[in-house]
């Protein structure tokens, strides 16, 4: 019988050192400057891994560090420097403040298991897929149509009208075409999808098509993740599986797969929403039951956001759990407290992160991630 080796936490007693793997790492590769004897000589005298003779040699100086170190990543992800630079002193330290509570609060309904995150486009960019907007730039250019009249759509946030167009002049058969042609390839994982299957391991809802997320999830001999079509049924979740409910459809079902304007409507309502058709029954149930996490989601006015504020009309003084999204900042004070507003009143909390630098979601999560750790460390 062949007796696993332990780990060097495991001989030493030491079960809490490999949480806190980001920080370690920093450690590490010698990014430091703090004031710390012991730790400036281990880095100094060629050790493979400074960090666990620091662990070991001074736990005390070590934790003192992990704070300043926690603290600093912390206003890193929550933009402080940003808002303070685009907003002024005090309007930044406002919004910097309501980032940090909700920030907590978005931890505080991960820790109770109650958070189910929901995945946009703007997550399978670093994949090597376009984002919704830009494939519609894609269909257009494949349809033929003229650049301006499907920027002027956009900006109207008259996506569908993109795709009715190119129905009524080419057919569902091109726009289903291009489909394929972009979405059916094997995409690359990146951090960021990485991340979040450290993070969430229960119930993913996305409206991708692409197979980014099973790819993250399926590494071992055994498929660990069951996936739901959205379209199709709405199958029980299997609770020793990591579930994927992909909303609209799976490019591996291009048959089965939302496309079209005509399959908009089927699935939505043709006249005006149904919440009894399979699609804004399993978003309500979601809605109603779970704290969504919106991760690279434009939430402008599209049919998901059209049933929230439905169920929400319908609902009355009904007290829903709190949702979250992790949102570019907009580009003044005024547009800032204007898509505050309006995420508030369909029940979701904004997470900001500063205009252009999509880099900062990754950033956002890992720090998610670490806190999570520095929560089990404390039990």
């Amino acid at each position: 019988m062949i007796v696993p080796k332990e780990s060097w936490c495991q001989q030493d007693g030491h079960t809490v050192f490999d949480l806190f793997r980001e920080f370690n790492d920093w450690i590490n590769q010698g990014e430091l400057d703090l004031d710390l004897p012991l730790l400036e000589k281990l880095t100094t005298i060629g050790l493979s891994s400074p960090s666990k003779a620091f662990y070991a040699g001074d736990k005390a100086a070590y934790e003192q560090a992990l704070r300043a170190y926690r603290l600093a990543r912390r206003q890193e992800a929550l933009g402080l420097e940003y808002l303070i630079e685009a907003f002024g002193p005090d309007d930044g330290q406002h919004w910097y403040d309501r980032n940090e509570q909700r920030f907590n609060q978005l931890i505080d309904r991960i820790v109770d298991e109650m958070v189910v995150p929901f995945i946009g486009a703007g997550i399978s960019v670093g994949g090597g897929f376009p984002t919704w907007a830009d494939h519609l730039r894609q269909q257009g250019r494949t349809a033929g149509i003229a650049g301006q009249q499907i920027e002027t759509w956009l900006a109207q946030g008259e996506f569908e009208q993109v795709i009715a167009h190119i129905e009524q002049v080419h057919g569902r058969d091109v726009f289903s075409q291009e489909i394929r042609d972009v979405f059916g390839k094997r995409g690359s994982i990146q951090n960021i999808t990485l991340t979040i299957s450290e993070i969430f391991k229960d119930t993913l809802i996305t409206t991708n098509y692409d197979q980014l997320l099973e790819q993250v999830f399926e590494t071992g001999a055994l498929p660990e993740t069951q996936i739901i079509n959205g379209v199709t049924a709405m199958t029980a979740p299997d609770p020793n599986k990591t579930t994927i409910i992909k909303m609209h459809g799976d490019i591996k079902h291009p048959a089965q797969c939302i496309l079209g304007k005509a399959q908009y409507d089927q699935a939505y309502g043709e006249v005006e929403l149904d919440l009894d058709r399979a699609i804004p029954k399993m978003l309500r149930y979601y809605f109603t039951n779970n704290s969504l996490l919106f991760i690279g989601c434009s939430l402008n006015n599209d049919r998901t956001i059209q049933v929230f504020r439905e169920i929400k009309a319908r609902a009355g003084d009904y007290s829903f759990p709190q949702h979250f999204s992790i949102e570019q900042t907009p580009d003044c004070t005024k547009n800032l407290v204007a898509r505050n507003v309006e995420l508030a009143r369909l029940g979701i909390t904004a997470i900001w992160y500063p205009q252009k630098k999509h880099e900062y979601v990754e950033t956002i999560l890992r720090c998610i991630r670490n806190e999570l750790n520095y929560k089990k460390a404390a039990l």
